[in-house]
């Protein structure tokens, strides 16, 4: 996080935590579930809630007392003129290739060392992929993560990972800053990376770049149960290397 936390107001914090709980569309919250799932006072949360009511971040029901996101926010996030492009030129191409593996598919840029996913299309098949939009994964090991890495400089890679850590997840999780450079150098040159169950395991993805002007500017995935993507891994390696040339020669026209 930038600053780590030197210029920190609290109350300002207060107010952001309490947005970000809102995480789902049309999520509705009461003050009391507010305050609890914070552990803020009551008064506290109110006096929080009221502010962003008042300017237009939040919305109050007046029949059942439950707030919601109000019209200040999806108007600042209309206004996120480069994520909203991506994610406007990306979907049709997400839906098709959901539609061709009935997969999870996700779509994800690159923000403050992470994985920050803009969109993703839920799969029919069995398992099910703890994603959501707007969250954030580490890069190290996710296949968006990697894709995403892969575009950094090396002086740029080596700080990003030096404060993010390589912290493990499972027993596949690279840990290593010259074994992640080795995997990186892979998919710069296939175009392709894979998470071998390196954030969860049972989960793999296959994860292809995005490009705008030449320069990597997001990256798509495929997340499948590690079984089923093993037996379709190169049909599905096609698909999301496809999808991603659609993409990229899209955002260019743009």
């Amino acid at each position: 996080m930038k600053n780590q936390g030197k210029y920190r107001i609290k109350v300002l914090e207060k107010a952001l935590n309490i947005l970000e709980l809102f995480d789902e569309k049309g999520k509705e919250l009461t003050v009391t579930e507010i305050s609890g799932s914070l552990d803020l006072n009551k008064p506290s949360s109110f006096r929080i809630l009221s502010n962003l009511e008042d300017f237009g971040y939040l919305d109050k029901d007046p029949k059942t007392a439950r707030y919601c996101l109000g019209p200040k926010l999806y108007l600042l996030g209309s206004l996120a003129e480069p994520h909203a492009k991506i994610k406007k030129v990306a979907r049709p191409f997400l839906k098709k290739l959901n539609e061709q593996c009935h997969e999870t598919v996700h779509l994800a840029v690159l923000h403050q060392g992470e994985a920050l996913y803009l969109d993703k299309i839920e799969g029919k098949r069995t398992i099910r992929v703890i994603t959501r939009v707007g969250a954030r994964l580490p890069a190290h090991c996710s296949g968006v993560g990697k894709v995403l890495l892969s575009a950094l400089s090396e002086e740029v890679l080596v700080n990003t990972l030096l404060e993010k850590g390589l912290s493990r997840f499972t027993k596949n999780t690279i840990t290593d800053l010259g074994v992640l450079k080795q995997e990186l150098d892979k998919c710069r040159k296939r175009g392709y990376t894979i998470d071998n169950e390196e954030i969860e395991e049972g989960l793999k993805c296959v994860a292809a770049p995005l490009y705008e002007k030449g320069e990597i500017v997001a990256a798509i995935s495929i997340s499948a149960h590690n079984e089923r993507l093993n037996k379709e891994i190169s049909r599905y390696i096609s698909l999301v290397k496809k999808a991603a040339k659609g993409i990229s020669d899209a955002l260019s026209q743009y």
